[in-house]
């Protein structure tokens, strides 16, 4: 019995050498940047002790049982049957040490061609539908298999997407090399069936992809053309209405929700600036409502729908001095608060930098959940945001601030108002009213797999979708978590 005890004693040695080095995701880990599991280090510790301590129990026992009985093969049996004993305790003592996790559960195939790019996705209820410079993806979210595929027009790549599905029509654009974005889809997102096509015209100004030229709602397909709006019905693509906008006036973006499109205007004498506005429309019936001027003396640099409902805007000029801050607006589209972007104590970092992330849908790094804007920051000199903030919309101050355990990748909202937060390879849960952040299990296997600027959609059962942009090799397009 002794010799078996001694043999236990080796095998979770053996035991926990096995799980603590094979649990390091990449096969390196430690800092801010590659966290390591929970429980790595004790389990490598304890590997340890149990190496010399087994090694010395083992070769005492042994020697003491073939004082009395001679041979090899009885201690032989009696280690081993010991070292077998110790393979499920030694298991369970680990992942008590380490926690939950999240391993690899599938991944889908890499884009090909390798030149296309991810500009935006439309997450539903049992599929992500990923839009590529030269089309659409359906995946599945259980298994990743696809669904469909839709190709984009001959030459033509994505260059703008709806920010939501409605009535299971998504509305997306496309334009042919260094010309204007200027044909537009409706497409049955659960067949990936082009329902419709329109030619638009497009503006000079917008030709790579970008957000908020489209938009759905209400039955209605929106799309900014070079100097007016227009709406078509969101099934069948008929025109249903324009709004000529003022002489020297081009619209920038678009957002529609509750049945009211709201359309950031900015208006030029032949080369000066003259206003930048929100205009108001009935998405119905494409009607005036009203027109609100917007904080801007210079052009725009910078203009972003955060949330359609409440209405919130980053606006940045171009002057440096001028407006550069989230701008909040009631229902009647009167400005009621604003949030700096850069202030003495940090600096928002909603989005990543252009030409990295979703181009024509961002995911972006705030939400907007009630009154309260939640963004990554970054304290001055820093360049990578390591924790959140949450700000009132209508006070403009911060309300509270969260370390978030390591760089923050993506937000997504969850039910019940909560917030998904991945930072440092691990999923937390955030509660935005209070800034409470409960650290949640760590990405173990496909941490490698996962770009700095990914999607987070949240799956059935705990289970998470990372979506990346560029799924052409270093990362794949989709990749699922799971525990």
């Amino acid at each position: 019995m002794l010799v078996v005890a001694a043999g236990l004693v080796a095998g979770l040695a053996v035991a926990f050498h096995w799980f603590g080095w094979t649990s390091i995701p990449g096969n390196a880990c430690g800092g801010r940047f590659s966290p390591c599991p929970d429980g790595t280090t004790p389990t490598i510790l304890l590997a340890f002790l149990c190496t010399f301590a087994g090694t010395a129990l083992v070769n005492w026992r042994v020697a003491a049982l073939t004082r009395v009985r001679p041979g090899k093969a009885l201690p032989a049996v009696l280690v081993g049957m010991g070292m077998v004993l110790a393979l499920w305790p030694g298991w369970q003592a680990y992942a008590w040490m380490r926690g939950p996790v999240l391993d690899r559960a599938w991944v889908a195939p890499v884009d090909r061609p390798g030149t296309v790019k991810g500009v935006g996705n439309w997450a539903l209820d049992s599929a992500v539908v990923r839009a590529r410079t030269d089309g659409l993806t359906s995946y599945d979210l259980a298994d990743g298999h696809e669904h469909w595929s839709l190709g984009a027009p001959v030459r033509g790549s994505a260059c703008a997407m709806s920010d939501s599905v409605v009535d299971g029509i998504g509305v997306i654009a496309f334009g042919r090399e260094d010309e204007p974005c200027d044909t537009v889809w409706g497409v049955d997102t659960t067949s990936g069936r082009k329902l419709w096509e329109r030619k638009i015209k497009g503006s000079a100004e917008f030709g790579l992809p970008t957000d908020g030229r489209v938009a759905a709602d209400s039955g209605v397909a929106v799309a900014l053309e070079a100097t007016a709006v227009r709406g078509f019905s969101l099934r069948a693509g008929v025109p249903r209405w324009k709004l000529d906008l003022d002489e020297g006036c081009s619209p920038v973006v678009a957002s529609a929700a509750a049945g009211r499109t709201r359309v950031v205007v900015q208006c030029m004498s032949d080369s000066a600036f003259r206003s930048l506005e929100l205009v108001s429309l009935d998405t119905a019936t494409g009607t005036h409502v009203r027109r609100t001027g917007l904080p801007a003396e210079s052009r725009w640099e910078t203009v972003m729908v955060l949330s359609a409902r409440p209405f919130a805007l980053w606006l940045k000029e171009k002057d440096d001095r001028g407006t550069d801050a989230v701008l909040a607006f009631g229902d009647q589209d009167r400005l009621r608060g604003s949030v700096k972007v850069s202030g003495r104590e940090e600096d928002l970092r909603m989005t990543v930098d252009t030409g990295q992330g979703f181009d024509a849908r961002p995911a972006l790094r705030a939400v907007v959940v009630g009154d309260v804007l939640v963004t990554a920051v970054t304290k001055p000199g820093e360049a990578v945001p390591g924790a959140v903030s949450g700000y009132g919309l209508g006070s403009g101050r911060r309300l509270w601030h969260a370390a978030a355990g390591g760089p923050v990748t993506a937000l997504t909202r969850l039910l019940g108002n909560r917030l998904a937060v991945l930072a440092g390879g691990r999923i937390g849960s955030l509660d935005p009213r209070t800034g409470h952040l409960v650290e949640g299990p760590l990405i173990r296997e496909g941490t490698d797999d996962v770009a700095e600027t990914a999607q987070l959609v949240p799956g059935r059962d705990g289970d998470w979708l990372l979506v990346n942009p560029d799924g052409t090799g270093v990362t794949p397009p989709l990749l699922r978590v799971s525990r």
